[in-house]
């Protein structure tokens, strides 16, 4: 689950991080949000959509958990879309940044997105972040 503190919104239920080389290289192409409803890469700062058959809504996230950079509707294949200072990138359904009222400068919850399978590999920061404080998040449709 991943949760916009600020706003206090989930913006995700289902999350599927990519880990491995194969799932980091694979994306979203020949995907659709069928089984999960967020990607998330860790050390990451650019994506492209080549070869993707589905728009995409985009939130690039720095270290400290803060959104930077928001990207709405991102068609298929854009060969190149970046944020610098992004450590994470979270692809999400088209429209899920207006229906969570995500914006830059909001706080998101990226611990809940661990389970014991993917805890170990996709560890770096999120195992060394304590969780936020409580906030109960609200599930906006």
């Amino acid at each position: 689950m991943i949760c916009n503190l600020t706003k206090k919104t989930v913006i995700s239920s289902r999350t599927e991080c990519a880990v491995g080389l194969w799932q980091r290289a694979r994306g979203m192409i020949g995907r659709d949000f069928d089984c999960f409803d967020a990607m998330v890469f860790d050390h990451c700062s650019s994506i492209h959509t080549c070869f993707m058959s589905i728009p995409l809504d985009v939130i690039f996230v720095s270290r400290d958990h803060k959104i930077l950079k928001t990207v709405r509707n991102l068609m298929p294949w854009r060969l190149f879309v970046c944020c610098k200072k992004a450590f994470y990138v979270i692809e999400l359904p088209s429209g899920t940044i207006e229906r969570t009222r995500s914006a830059c400068g909001d706080i998101v919850d990226l611990a809940a997105v661990m389970d014991a399978g993917t805890e170990k590999e996709f560890g770096s920061a999120l195992l060394r972040r304590k969780a936020e404080s409580a906030v109960r998040c609200e599930k906006k449709d």
